[in-house]
């Protein structure tokens, strides 16, 4: 992964303790420690864990392309939003399967909604934020509080910790609540995508589902993202409902 190459002694603020890569390393800890652990009391199979790995590595992607400071504060603006195309493009070059594809833009996209929930302005209350998160949210609750204790910056204090601890079991029970997910049709979504690779295939399957998410239903989404992913990406006929 050679996109994490420019993280090394990225400075982040008062509120991390270490560099952009070391954070992320930290994270990866953090997840394997709470497998042990078990202090939010997520239940992940075997599959989930191998693929928390990976999306460890890659939830701050795009931290070093989009670090800037506004009056001394660093801000890594959009950097979820990013970070999953990206991390769509390294699953791409690894040949991932769909569904590994599928978590690792999902959870990538939604990493920082779980500390948000708490706070009337964000646009992801825990039942919207469940429905986004679909089949992976167990692993988004891990992933979170792993990010959450990698960043023990000199403003941390441990009532901070505590109110994630209890946003992410919050989020778990909301999760539960709606289960069980459904999993997605990948062999059906790729019959739409007409020699597209799996990892095309994941990415399409998470877009989808944060659309149907935020309001779109669930065959709209996925013809409106087939569409989307028959273009590049980049060009500008084909914006359309953000990934957020």
């Amino acid at each position: 992964m050679p996109e994490l190459r420019l993280a090394q002694n990225q400075g982040q603020g008062p509120f991390h303790h270490l560099d952009t890569l070391e954070h992320i390393l930290e994270t990866v800890r953090g997840v394997e420690r709470e497998f042990i652990e078990d202090r939010i009391g997520a239940r992940i199979d075997e599959e989930g864990r191998r693929g928390l790995r990976v999306v460890g590595l890659l939830h701050d992607v795009a931290k070093p392309v989009t670090r800037g400071e506004v009056e001394g504060r660093v801000l890594f603006v959009a950097h979820d939003t990013l970070g999953a195309r990206m991390a769509h493009r390294v699953c791409r070059r690894l040949g991932l399967p769909a569904r590994f594809a599928d978590l690792t833009v999902t959870l990538t996209a939604l990493h920082l909604k779980i500390g948000f929930m708490g706070n009337p302005r964000s646009d992801y209350a825990p039942e919207r934020l469940a429905r986004a998160a679909g089949p992976f949210g167990e692993e988004l609750a891990v992933l979170s509080w792993a990010d959450r204790l990698a960043a023990q910056g000199l403003r941390l204090k441990p009532e901070h910790v505590e109110r994630h601890r209890e946003l992410c079991v919050e989020f778990l029970h909301a999760s539960w609540d709606l289960g069980p997910h459904t999993e997605p049709d990948y062999e059906r979504l790729a019959g739409q995508m007409s020699n597209s690779p799996a990892a095309d295939v994941g990415y399409a399957a998470s877009r989808a589902r944060l659309l149907t998410a935020r309001g779109l239903s669930e065959d709209a989404a996925v013809r409106w993202v087939v569409g989307l992913m028959g273009h590049d990406e980049g060009s500008e006929e084909v914006r359309g409902p953000e990934l957020r």
